[in-house]
């Protein structure tokens, strides 16, 4: 066989065919610019939320190293810290906590941070220089402005601390400020190595590891050779050193994403899924347009077999025009859809709790969605070019798309041809084509109903049960830092501010709810239902019984309660009832189901409450209450405790102490802004105190809300466009490519307006088929994907709707009566004779 160097007739048969399909060309560049466009805009949103979820974690975690070994003695930190796989290393050393009552609503810690640390840590400051005397301390900004003093260095600054619990009130000299951040859950203040060295020599490390004080000790902070499997290289470094795993504490950088991948493989799902949705959306458009555009030029590949073009050759001169068509389409979709991405990412992020917004420009995203297009691209392509490749020149000839391998039966009717049977057939002759159209349209409207169902199932009235009960909330710095009454700040807020509050205009009933712990001492019935407990349990929880059970007693939580709280408790109560007039006789008690090994008293049992005095009195649970929000009790839970909600008057007698945990009232709508002004007025002179609004959260709710509504009309809507733009494709190009068909039926006596309503009919029952899918299969698919997507959501109620399904039935009705008016108007344009002529 002779070979011969076709490589530049490929080419130019190619490039004609290229120029010969303009129509063909538009449609397929603007489905390729839209798939690529959804790819780069996702692909831009995924790394952008990757690169702001990694950096706001990092200064919440306070640093950029891998991860560490926590509390080390002096003599571990030596074994260690040379290890081979520790490529760089920092140190921090606790010193104390900052007791200042101004700094009360920020924990503010103090500490020794060698040089690495303070730089790769957010630490560095922007005047001034990292102190090396022993009066010489490193500040954050916001510690200044909350002790509210100037910003400048050489400023003298008193901080109160304890070191082996000896009080110290120190006046120290500002070297440096750093620009604090509201993100990290605490300001840290840095001391010199020469005042560790002079105030920490004497502090026992064993003493301070038991007691988990932490003053000391020597916190080791690692980066290795890259951040994957961290924790088991932490773990290597232990066992190298000579420890066991459970003598070191270590400590994982979670910012990293190799490790929330480790920990959750299932957050892929998601990704996957999106993607799957944007190739199949991309394939449907394009493959739709390849294969119309294949079978009307199908004579053309016919020809080209019988003067020996093979089944590669065709493959190479079709997969040839759609890489030309994708070198157009790709960069213009890159480009839109970056754009769009880095408008949309700072709306997504706003839904978190994230401060920052950091846009990637990672190559990945580019790289990613080029590649993703181009398989999309060269999937849908292969089936017409394989129909294109093993047509034979005889069959090309009548070739229509329709499967010669079926038995053709002859239809008989007394009335003749009908307009709507013939509309029918002529939709369904080609079932394969049908069947992407259909699809590609129910796709994009099975989205929309997803993206509107989710939207209107979001319910404020859950989402804020969660947060907040009535307008305002008020409380001492602890509540709201969900340790109230671990720290003494009694009388921060007490009985007189409440009353000042309930007399400002607006304000009609302040409620109040109390705290007080004492020990409940263990009944008989209390002690059987901890051993029975106990036998499903391991472990400390195990250890905590024990202790109960030796000692006969409990923590106990008391809380008291006006009656306006009591119909908050209602809505989370999982056994019994609360009976407003039995409650206020003052011999019943609420239970809180919160403690680690889960509840352990039932309702209907008796629970024995100490009072101050020395007093007690038996109480009967009326009701279990389950989950509470944080704005109802103390914010945390012990292993066994008990935990329970008396009337105030009753709670009175447990405790004499006016100090009230947080109290809670509702504002009528043209005051609010005066109680907000009252309450801001009070921090200022009593900067314990705090507050939350209601007003706050509903904005964050709306927020949420409109980002759904942003991002997924957004994406049913391009969706949406690569339906319709499939949809007019195949009705334009199905009557073009009937010329022939139409010009016999014209010449069989076929008037304009027959012919007109056929064609409007063929449209028609395309819509109906796709709402029938939508209906059928759409409805069905739709519910799943909302499970999916907000059905874990406390604030989502699912709410079945047609609202999006009958808006697009009546557009896609719409679009289906006119375009193929206009359609036809194309091949009408000749006469009967010309018409057959140009067809052969």
């Amino acid at each position: 066989m002779i070979r011969t160097n076709n490589k530049e007739v490929i080419n130019r048969l190619s490039k004609n065919s290229f120029k010969y399909n303009k129509g063909r060309n538009k449609f397929a560049i603007v489905s390729i610019i839209l798939t690529t466009l959804l790819f780069t805009a996702f692909f831009t949103i995924q790394m952008s939320m990757v690169k702001t979820t990694e950096y706001n974690t990092m200064r919440m975690v306070g640093t950029t190293y891998h991860g560490g070994f926590e509390d080390l003695t002096t003599k571990e930190y030596e074994k260690i810290k040379d290890n081979k796989l520790i490529k760089e290393k920092a140190i921090l050393i606790h010193i104390g906590l900052a007791e200042n009552k101004e700094l009360v609503k920020r924990q503010t810690e103090i500490n020794y941070a060698d040089k690495n640390f303070i730089e790769n840590g957010f630490y560095k400051p922007y005047k001034g220089t990292i102190p090396k005397d022993k009066d010489e301390i490193l500040v954050d900004d916001i510690t200044l402005d909350t002790l509210q003093i100037p910003k400048k260095v050489n400023q003298k600054i008193t901080l109160q601390y304890f070191i082996d619990d000896k009080e110290y009130n120190t006046e120290f000299k500002i070297s440096g400020i750093y620009k604090g951040d509201k993100v990290s859950r605490s300001s840290l203040l840095y001391l010199s190595k020469e005042f560790v060295d002079s105030e920490l020599k004497g502090v026992d490390q064993e003493k301070s590891k038991k007691t988990d004080s932490g003053i000391g000790l020597i916190s080791l902070q690692v980066n290795f050779s890259n951040s994957l499997f961290i924790q088991k290289k932490l773990d290597k470094v232990i066992t190298q050193s000579g420890f066991k795993l459970d003598e070191i504490r270590t400590g994982v950088n979670w910012a990293y994403s190799s490790t929330n991948i480790e920990d959750e493989p299932q957050s892929l799902y998601g990704i996957v899924g999106f993607l799957g949705i944007i190739m199949i959306s991309g394939y449907l458009m394009i493959y739709n347009i390849f294969y119309i555009s294949i079978v009307k030029d199908i004579k053309f590949y016919g020809l080209l077999k019988t003067i020996g073009t093979t089944k590669k050759q065709i493959n190479k001169i079709i997969k040839k025009q759609a890489i030309k068509l994708s070198i157009i389409g790709i960069p213009l979709g890159l480009a839109t859809g970056y754009f769009i991405g880095v408008v949309l990412t700072p709306f997504v992020v706003g839904q978190t709790t994230m401060e920052y917004t950091k846009t990637s420009t990672s190559p990945i995203i580019f790289i990613g969605a080029i590649v993703f297009s181009l398989i999309t691209v060269l999937i849908s392509i292969y089936k017409p070019s394989k129909i294109a490749s093993k047509v034979s020149p005889i069959e090309s000839v009548r070739y229509s798309g329709v499967s010669q391998n079926t038995i053709k039966k002859i239809k008989k009717s007394s009335k003749g041809a009908k307009i709507k049977n013939m509309a029918l057939s002529n939709v369904f002759r080609n079932k394969k084509k049908a069947f992407v159209v259909i699809s590609s349209l129910s796709l994009s409207i099975i989205l929309l109903n997803t993206a509107y169902t989710v939207v209107s199932g979001f319910d404020m009235d859950k989402y804020l049960s969660g947060l907040i009960g009535t307008d305002f909330t008020v409380g001492d710095t602890s509540f709201y830092r969900w340790n109230y009454g671990l720290q003494d700040y009694s009388k921060v807020l007490n009985e007189d501010t409440c009353k000042e509050i309930e007399g400002l205009k607006g304000v009609d009933e302040v409620d109040k709810i109390y705290y007080k712990s004492v020990e409940a001492p263990l009944t008989d019935k209390m002690k059987k239902n901890l051993e029975i407990k106990k036998r499903s349990l391991k472990g400390d929880n195990k250890k905590y019984i024990d202790i109960a059970l030796t000692e006969k007693k409990s923590f106990t939580g008391c809380y008291g309660i006006d009656e306006g709280i009591c119909s908050l408790l209602e809505r989370f109560i999982t056994k019994g009832k609360i009976d407003i007039e039995k409650f206020k006789s003052g011999n019943y008690i609420i239970l809180h189901d919160d403690c680690e090994i889960g509840n352990w008293i039932d309702a209907g049992e008796k629970i024995i409450i100490p009072f101050e005095n020395g007093k007690s009195k038996e109480y009967e649970v009326m009701a279990i209450v389950k989950n509470l929000p944080l704005y109802l009790y103390k914010g945390y839970a012990f292993t066994i405790e008990i935990n329970g909600y008396l009337p105030v008057d009753e709670f009175k007698n447990i405790s004499k102490d006016e100090s009230v945990m947080t109290a809670m009232f509702n504002v009528d709508k043209n005051h609010v802004n005066d109680v907000k002004a009252f309450l801001n007025n009070k921090i200022k002179t009593n900067p314990t105190l705090d507050y939350r609004m209601k007003l706050t959260y509903e904005n964050e709710f709306n927020d949420m809300v409109n980002t759904y509504k942003m991002i997924g009309y957004g994406l049913s809507f391009i969706v949406g466009v690569i339906g319709i733009l499939n949809f007019v494709n195949v009705i334009i190009s199905n009557i073009i490519s009937r010329q022939k068909e139409i010009a016999m039926l014209r010449s069989v006596g076929m008037t304009e307006k027959q012919l007109k309503n056929m064609v409007v009919l063929e449209g028609i029952f395309y819509a109906l088929a796709t709402i029938f899918m939508v209906l059928i299969i759409g409805i069905p698919i739709t519910y799943k994907l909302v499970d999916l997507t907000a059905g874990v959501m406390d604030c989502f109620s699912y709410k079945f709707t047609m609202i999006p399904i009958m808006i697009c039935s009546s557009i896609l009705l719409l679009i289906s009566c006119t375009i193929p008016k206009f359609a036809i108007k194309y091949v009408n344009k000749n006469n009967i004779v010309e018409s057959l002529r140009e067809a052969e």
